[in-house]
């Protein structure tokens, strides 16, 4: 009889939850201006649903606000997400090698 081992790995553990918070800040959680006016005045920032600008109709002395993406925050954000859970990978990986010695 073949048995299979039905533990889960560290590792894939890391790797579904870097999709799921890449997941929450990319679509969930989108740092956002809130930008009003023929002269773009802003005012406030906020996270907000990435749809958002389509349901929410938030009038500001007559005018519609609008959603305007922080695109620098989402890749600088995205970038250290990245960097922290490539450098728990390697320290996985690393461990698994002193394991198997």
């Amino acid at each position: 009889m073949i048995e299979i081992d039905k533990s889960i790995s560290k590792r894939s553990i890391l790797l579904i939850s870097y999709i799921v918070l890449i997941f929450f800040v990319g679509i969930i959680f989108v740092p956002c201006f809130e930008v009003w006016g023929p002269e773009k005045n802003v005012s406030g920032y906020s996270y907000v649903f990435i749809f958002n600008s389509v349901v929410d109709r938030t009038d500001i002395n007559g005018f519609l606000v609008l959603y305007q993406i922080d695109y620098l925050r989402i890749a600088y954000t995205i970038g250290i997400i990245t960097l922290i859970f490539y450098s728990v990978w390697r320290l996985f990986r690393l461990w698994d090698k002193e394991d198997s010695r």
